[in-house]
């Protein structure tokens, strides 16, 4: 009885005990002062590359011209190996210590819109406005100006870093699912630039939602009378989904459902032969995934035999949820949030619902977290909107996780 309490003890320790690492005189060091001081004062270089990067296109699948600027700028920058891998992704090394971590920093450089080729930025007072302008140029940003700011300083880091431009983050983390697949390298952590400032991720969100299409044999409207309509099912349907019960607390068992498309029919005075709906399901616990998945299912096949109609239901089974324990009170999120305090960022935000190349990270067990890159409103949108000043505070964010992280 007592070893076993003396090993909860233990976990409770090992699970709960870490500290931050940051530290107020720390900011008070000549060096840090170099560094934010470069960044002050390259302000506008850094807001001219901003626009320029935002204003070259790059759709999932697309992000050739992209991955080509970025290498330009990591190898200007002085990183110690710069490649593209075979999966398109754009890789600079900044090597360390043989006693240090290695430390994986992604930001995604495709966007969600696949049919735009040209993109123009405006600049009105602190707002830049163009479609990815924030989501996830910004985070590309962070990348190239971190090192161009630790270096003027004469950073030596400790740490391997392994500053990352991926492709097909969009798509479902397809580059960062690549690049951590096939490194060698043992990663110890995950530092992901996405999101707004002030969020810290440190959880994978699950998704399970899906397609759920119902079929019947149709008939002009003149001899539709007790003919089964797949309108009226995925009428019903819906309406019974909208009632399973959705936790919104604790956020470990926080689940969201949303349907985002629906449709059917191909002329007005006939009854559908094909009607369908789409459903948006997130959690960042699988067991709740699972157990709202098989509530629809139910509701799903219930309602096409109640209307005498077939019924296909295709749900993700594959993107699942995944938290790491113990991960809330680690040191390295203990430090993002003192380093967020100190910034005097507003309404930080720590939770387990990440939905970034950070996912790939917490999959495989390490310990990872996905930070804001600046303010941003309308996104995902055609008049999607970023920070100017938001960016820099971000950019200070991540430059001083670094030192601590040294």
């Amino acid at each position: 009885m007592l070893i076993g309490v003396a090993c909860l003890i233990l976990l409770s320790a090992l699970s709960f005990g870490e500290e931050s690492l940051f530290t107020v005189d720390m900011v008070q060091r000549p060096f840090v002062k170099k560094v934010l001081n470069f960044i002050e004062t390259n302000r506008e270089k850094i807001i001219e590359e901003w626009i320029f990067l935002t204003e070259i296109p790059s759709p999932s699948g697309f992000e050739e011209k992209r991955a080509v600027f970025m290498k330009k700028q990591f190898e200007a920058a002085g990183l110690d190996d710069v490649f593209i891998d075979q999966a398109g992704n754009v890789v600079g090394i900044w090597l360390g210590t043989e006693r240090g971590k290695k430390i994986v920093v992604p930001a995604h450089m495709d966007t969600v819109f696949q049919d735009l080729w040209e993109i123009k930025v405006k600049r009105e007072g602190n707002v830049l406005k163009a479609p990815g302008v924030g989501d996830d140029t910004a985070g590309l940003i962070h990348l190239i100006w971190s090192v161009r700011a630790l270096k003027s300083a004469g950073f030596n880091p400790e740490n391997n870093y392994y500053f990352v431009a991926t492709v097909g983050e969009e798509l479902g983390f397809v580059g960062m699912r690549a690049f951590m697949e096939n490194n060698p390298e043992k990663i110890d952590l995950v530092i992901a630039l996405d999101g707004d400032l002030g969020g810290v991720h440190y959880g994978a969100l699950g998704f399970g939602g899906g397609r759920v299409v119902y079929r019947g044999p149709g008939a002009h409207t003149m001899l539709s009378r007790g003919i089964p309509n797949p309108n009226l099912a995925v009428a019903k349907a819906i309406e019974r989904l909208y009632r399973i019960k959705l936790f919104s607390e604790p956020l470990e068992k926080w689940a969201v459902l949303n349907i985002g498309k629906i449709g059917g029919g191909k002329v007005q005075n006939a009854v559908s032969q094909e009607s369908f709906f789409t459903i948006d399901l997130r959690s960042p616990d699988e067991g709740e995934l699972k157990r709202v998945q098989k509530e629809i299912k139910t509701i799903c096949r219930d309602v096409a035999e109640e209307e005498g109609v077939e019924v296909d239901i295709d749900l993700n089974e594959q993107a699942r949820a995944h938290q790491i324990p113990g991960a809330r009170d680690s040191f390295l999120i203990k430090t993002v949030v003192d380093i967020l305090e100190h910034l005097n960022v507003q309404n930080i935000k720590v939770d387990p619902l990440g939905s970034t190349d950070a996912n790939v990270g917490i999959e495989m067990g390490i310990l990872s977290v996905n930070l804001g890159r600046t303010y941003g409103r309308f996104k995902p949108s055609l008049e999607e909107e970023a920070d100017i000043d938001g960016l820099f505070l971000a950019l200070k964010q991540i430059c001083l996780l670094f030192v601590c992280l040294n």
